[in-house]
C-alpha cells in the first residue's frame, strides 16, 4: 500500500512538472554572505548550495495576466553550505512571484521563512550575534536571464533576519548568482499592448493601519513591546499594474520609548514622524510594496535617519489585508500586521 501510494505520488509529481502551465526548477547557486553591519566584515563567507521550486505560469483573459504578460507563481525551497558561519548552514523555504522583462530577462520577488543549523536557539552562543531564533525570515530579490528555453543565469539579493522578535538580530545578507535548469521549457512571451480596464483611475488617496510587537533593542528587558503605524498615501499609477507614491507616516515604538523612560525623560514627544517614497506592484490581487524614506521627528537617543519599509499586501475591492517589515539600515524594527483603504481619485 505505502509503496503504491509513493509510486502514485511519483507519477502525479511527473503529470504536474510536464503539464503545460507548471513545471519544476533546479539551480545550483554560490553566493558571498556578509553580516549586515560593516564593523563585522570579518564573518562574511562564500556559500554554495542548492535549490528546488515549483512554479505555475497563469493564463487567461484577464487584463492583468495580459498585462504581467503571463506571470509565474512558484515555492522554491534552498540550503545553502557556509563554511565558517557562526549561525551555521541556512534552509529556507519561499512563496515566488516572477514576471518577463522583454524574451529573456525575468524577474522574481521571494518571501518566504529561513533556519540556521547553529543559530543561537540551538547553541546558545554568545558570540552568534546574527540570527538568534529556531526561524527567521527571508527576502529574495532577484533577476534571471535565459540562455535556452531550460537553462538560465541568475543574480539575487538575499536578505535573513528575525524581525527583532528576539535579541540580538543583526541578520545576514547574500549577494547570489546560481545557474538554473527547469524541466520544463520557459515559455517565450512576446510584447504586447494590452489596454487598461474601462474603471481604471490613475490617482489614489488612502490609509493604512499597521500594528505589532518587537523585544528591545536597546534595553536589557524581556518581554515585547507595541508598535503601530498611521500612514496617509498618495498614489500614481503610470501604468495598471505598477504604480508610485508616497506617504506620511506616524509610528510608535513601544522599546525605542522604553529607552527615553529609562533615562527618566517621560515628557518627550513619544512617535516618529517620517515620509516614505515607494514603487507597488500588482498581480491580480496581491501586490508587492518597497519604499525609503528619511524620519523627520524620532524619540530623543533614537539614532534613525532613515528607514525601509517591504510589504505584501491582499487587495479585496478598496480594502486591503497584508504585512511589512519596518527596518532601518537593512535591519528589521518590526513586523507589521495591516489594514488599508483606497479612494480612486479619477483618471
Amino acid at each position: 500500500m505505502k509503496k503504491g501510494c509513493v509510486i502514485l505520488l511519483f507519477l502525479s509529481l511527473v503529470g504536474v512538472a510536464w503539464s503545460q502551465r507548471e513545471g519544476w526548477e533546479f539551480s545550483l547557486t554560490g553566493s558571498y554572505m556578509t553580516p549586515n553591519n560593516f564593523n563585522m566584515i570579518e564573518y562574511s563567507a562564500g556559500t554554495v548550495g542548492l535549490e528546488a521550486g515549483w512554479w505555475y505560469r497563469a493564463e487567461g483573459e484577464e487584463w492583468w495576466i495580459q498585462r504581467r504578460r503571463n506571470p509565474s507563481f512558484g515555492v522554491r525551497g534552498s540550503f545553502a553550505y557556509i563554511p565558517q558561519s557562526i549561525a551555521g548552514h541556512r534552509l529556507g523555504i519561499e512563496g515566488v512571484v516572477s514576471a518577463p522583462l522583454g524574451s529573456r530577462f525575468e524577474y522574481y520577488l521571494g518571501v518566504g521563512l529561513s533556519g540556521y543549523t547553529r543559530s543561537q536557539y540551538f547553541t546558545h552562543d554568545e558570540e552568534n550575534i546574527f540570527i538568534t531564533t529556531l526561524v527567521s525570515c527571508l527576502i529574495d530579490v532577484g533577476i534571471n536571464y535565459r540562455l535556452t528555453d531550460h537553462v538560465s543565469l541568475s543574480a539575487a539579493l538575499l536578505h535573513s533576519s528575525n524581525g527583532m522578535l528576539q535579541r540580538p538580530n543583526k541578520g545576514l545578507n547574500y549577494i547570489q548568482g546560481g545557474l538554473r535548469y527547469s524541466l520544463k521549457p520557459t515559455p517565450r512571451v512576446e510584447n504586447g499592448e494590452v489596454p487598461p480596464p474601462p474603471d481604471f483611475s490613475r490617482h489614489e488617496l488612502g490609509f493604512t493601519l499597521q500594528g505589532g510587537a518587537v523585544v528591545s533593542r536597546d534595553l536589557n528587558q524581556e518581554g515585547y513591546f507595541p508598535c503601530y503605524d498611521i500612514s496617509l498615501n498618495y498614489q500614481y499609477y503610470f501604468d495598471p499594474v505598477l504604480a508610485v507614491g508616497g506617504t506620511l507616516d506616524l509610528w510608535y515604538n513601544g522599546s525605542h520609548y522604553g529607552l527615553s523612560r529609562m533615562y527618566g525623560e517621560y515628557y518627550t514627544f513619544p512617535c516618529y514622524v517620517s515620509t516614505l517614497g515607494f514603487v507597488e506592484g500588482f498581480w491580480g490581487p496581491v501586490s508587492v510594496k518597497a519604499g525609503i524614506g528619511p524620519v523627520l521627528v524620532a524619540p530623543p537617543r533614537v539614532n534613525i535617519r532613515f528607514y525601509e519599509r517591504v510589504g505584501a499586501y491582499y487587495n479585496f475591492g478598496h480594502h486591503y489585508l497584508g504585512v511589512s517589515l519596518n527596518a532601518h539600515a537593512g535591519m528589521i524594527e518590526f513586523i507589521e500586521w495591516s489594514y488599508g483603504y483606497r479612494i480612486p481619485l479619477g483618471k
